[in-house]
């Protein structure tokens, strides 16, 4: 194939992906992209399952057009095909081609000295490492494209920074750090009045705000944020907010509520085949389960979350699913089987630097052994590890684990 064949080949492809990302994330802003050949028609779809049995067959294409164009020094092409693909990765979280496609991006926009170019592709790749938990990493992809963007004067590519970098936090439980900049980031969107927007931050306020033990003020923010993205039609943002809604009513005594909240969030992933969201809001269920006391469900809940965990390489996310099995295997009254999944959860906790949910496994798997009356001292030694790591979080839920944990060992 010639120069010319494979530059027709590859815009097809671009443009081919675009067209399937408008069914499959409508939410996510289009870029400019290089026109088609003269002549050239692109693949168009009638919804969204049809644009989705087109990326799951041309997934491993895709990534070989992305290095076909790279290698044939197409450098706009190279750029523009994982720019116009993060939309499609970020809700399905396929981590090593996202990861490889988005590196390839970045060098090609850097060598074409496009600044607006870098910082998608900046941004693509710290959205990656969040969301595979190499959280370092991607504040520092955040920062470039942040930097970036300030540069240009980019102000609502800013705010999504801003909104990024407050994920990156919240995911490492520097509650603080997340919520002044989800306030900064929502500030911005109501000025830009970006509406999709501003429901997105809307409810990361929620769950930063759950996070720090203040569940009537999460409530408002979560209910908002359910009603702006039913105003908008957006079911992705409408099963993230019944999520956290969720949780926000177990806290607050209504298990009846939570249930349903859950049942609901999973239902708008089934409809989406979407398996990230059933994974993570598979989690939430299976809490809301827990809390009302159908423990037989929650523990399929769990489990049908870390197979999905595994298959999408969420390894995070998979310990968490553990780690919910194990505390359903203690109320079943089966502490021996608690402690396996517990301790399964803890290594893969403590081998991704996660502090906190180390500290939660450690607190189940201590419970659990202490519960089977076989090894108290191997119990306190999980505890008394479990404490070392809340020592880096002043939070008010870690602040009552810590109280309750120190109150076991006593």
């Amino acid at each position: 194939m010639n120069r010319y064949e494979l530059r027709r080949v590859l815009l097809w492809y671009l443009h081919s992906a675009d067209a399937a990302q408008t069914w499959i994330n409508p939410q996510e802003a289009h870029i400019p992209l290089e026109p088609l050949s003269e002549g050239g028609t692109a693949a168009s779809f009638a919804d969204y399952d049809e644009a989705m049995r087109w990326y799951e067959a041309e997934r491993g294409n895709l990534l070989a057009a992305t290095r076909a164009a790279e290698e044939a020094g197409l450098d706009v092409i190279a750029w523009q095909l994982p720019a116009v693909l993060r939309s499609v990765h970020m809700i399905l979280n396929p981590f090593e081609e996202w990861l490889a496609m988005s590196r390839i991006g970045l060098g090609a926009a850097r060598r074409v000295g496009d600044r607006t170019a870098e910082a998608e592709l900046l941004e693509s790749l710290g959205m990656a490492c969040t969301q595979s938990h190499r959280l370092a990493e991607g504040a520092e992809y955040h920062q470039g494209a942040l930097a970036a963007r300030r540069e240009t004067g980019d102000r609502l590519g800013e705010a999504l920074s801003l909104n990024d970098i407050g994920l990156i936090h919240l995911r490492g439980r520097r509650l603080e750090a997340a919520r002044s900049h989800f306030e900064q980031a929502a500030a911005l969107f109501r000025e830009l009045d970006s509406a999709h927007w501003e429901a997105v931050v809307t409810a990361n306020l929620a769950e930063v705000t759950y996070e720090l033990a203040r569940p009537d003020e999460a409530a408002s923010f979560v209910e908002r944020a359910l009603e702006m993205h039913r105003e908008l039609g957006n079911q992705g943002g409408e099963g993230n907010a019944l999520r956290i809604l969720s949780a926000v009513q177990r806290d607050l005594g209504q298990a009846g509520e939570a249930l349903a909240s859950a049942e609901s969030a999973l239902e708008i992933a089934l409809s989406h085949r979407n398996h990230m969201w059933e994974g993570y809001w598979l989690l939430e269920l299976g809490r809301a389960q827990q809390a009302n006391g159908d423990f037989d469900a929650a523990l399929i809940s769990f489990q049908r979350a870390a197979s999905l965990q595994r298959r999408l390489g969420d390894r995070a996310r998979e310990a968490r699913a553990w780690d919910g099995a194990g505390e359903t295997y203690r109320l079943l009254g089966r502490p021996a089987e608690a402690a396996d999944f517990h301790r399964r959860a803890a290594a893969t906790h403590r081998e991704l630097d996660d502090q906190w949910h180390t500290a939660l496994a450690l607190d189940g798997l201590a419970g659990a052994l202490r519960e089977a009356g076989e090894a108290e001292e191997e119990a306190r030694r999980h505890w008394a590890e479990a404490l070392r790591a809340l020592t880096a979080y002043d939070d008010p839920r870690a602040a009552a684990l810590r109280e309750r944990i120190t109150a076991a060992l006593a």
